[in-house]
């Protein structure tokens, strides 16, 4: 037998260890209790078990071709029973609008406009996990068992176990933030360094340098958004047009730069875009000009630009 097997070409071989495997599943799928009882128990079956399994053994020696091993692969797979496929869903926040959304878990995010969230239907028995592009509020459900894990694009984590936090994650700005409202935030950077904030404290990571600074910070200014508010403290003119642009779903456009840097304490509900550029341009020397949407070729229309000019 071993001889003959020897002589065997590998696609012989893998062949008589797919009959042999399909013996083996025929014999295991035995009711062993029920043979256990019974009077008359079939001793041959039991001695060609032994049998079946010597033989297959010696064929998976001989059989080094990477098609058997992967086989062997997924049928430990298929036999041990593979973990059900995580489901994912996304909720999007179109610009100009702020959206609220609760998960899975009882926890409740408002996002941002122009923000993405992605999170698993089901979050895991040891953590809850969820992928961010965007700005987003997060109420999250204490679970001492379970941390809450937020991830950026850029590699930067953010996890809790409940508290109350925002994260701007915005893929065109040069910084990522994240600020703490009540309970304690840990924050893991791209480079693996932990970062511990309590309440009222930001993180700023700054992209390019990849460095980090902590500051105390006025927390209702960074999260007055969510309430559908724009709340400016001591912010600059350019972080304000961002912030115009996202909230209105236009395009600031500069026609130059002023070198002196304007900065402004305000805070704005139901202002109209026009009445808060008029405010702006009572400090600053500026001018600006509305450029409404046009209708392109596919029947779609461009953002209204804002052109302003500095001087």
């Amino acid at each position: 037998m071993k001889e003959n097997m020897e002589n065997m070409n590998p696609e012989s071989l893998f062949r008589k260890a797919q009959a042999l495997g399909d013996d083996i599943r025929e014999m295991e799928s035995i009711d062993t209790l029920a043979a256990y009882h019974k009077a008359k128990l079939d001793i041959n079956k039991v001695e060609r078990k032994k049998t079946v399994y010597s033989q297959l053994m010696r064929y998976a020696a001989l059989l080094a071709i990477p098609l058997l091993m992967t086989s062997l692969v997924l049928g430990y797979l298929y036999f041990d029973g593979a973990e059900e496929e995580v489901k994912y869903a996304e909720i999007t926040a179109a610009t100009g609008s702020v959206i609220r959304y609760e998960l899975p878990d009882g926890s409740v995010v408002w996002l941002n406009a122009g923000t993405t969230l992605r999170y698993p239907t089901v979050f895991k028995k040891d953590n809850r996990s969820v992928e961010l592009k965007g700005e987003a509020y997060f109420e999250i459900q204490a679970d001492q068992e379970r941390p809450f894990y937020v991830n950026t694009r850029n590699g930067l984590s953010v996890y809790v176990y409940g508290t109350k936090f925002n994260v701007n994650a915005y893929e065109n700005d040069d910084y990522i933030e994240t600020v703490l409202e009540k309970g304690k935030v840990n924050v893991i950077t791209p480079n693996r360094e932990t970062i511990v904030l309590t309440p009222g404290e930001q993180l700023l990571y700054d992209k390019q340098s990849q460095k980090s600074v902590k500051n105390k910070v006025d927390v209702y200014g960074k999260i007055a958004w969510k309430d559908g508010k724009l709340v400016f403290r001591n912010t600059p003119l350019e972080e304000i047009f961002k912030r115009l642009e996202r909230h209105f779903n236009v395009d600031i456009q500069y026609n130059n730069r002023c070198e002196k840097e304007y900065r402004y304490r305000a805070t704005f509900r139901d202002e109209t875009l026009s009445q808060i550029l008029d405010y702006l341009a009572k400090s600053a020397k500026m001018k600006w000009k509305i450029e409404e949407s046009q209708q392109q070729a596919d029947d779609t229309f461009t953002k209204k630009k804002i052109i302003v000019d500095l001087y």
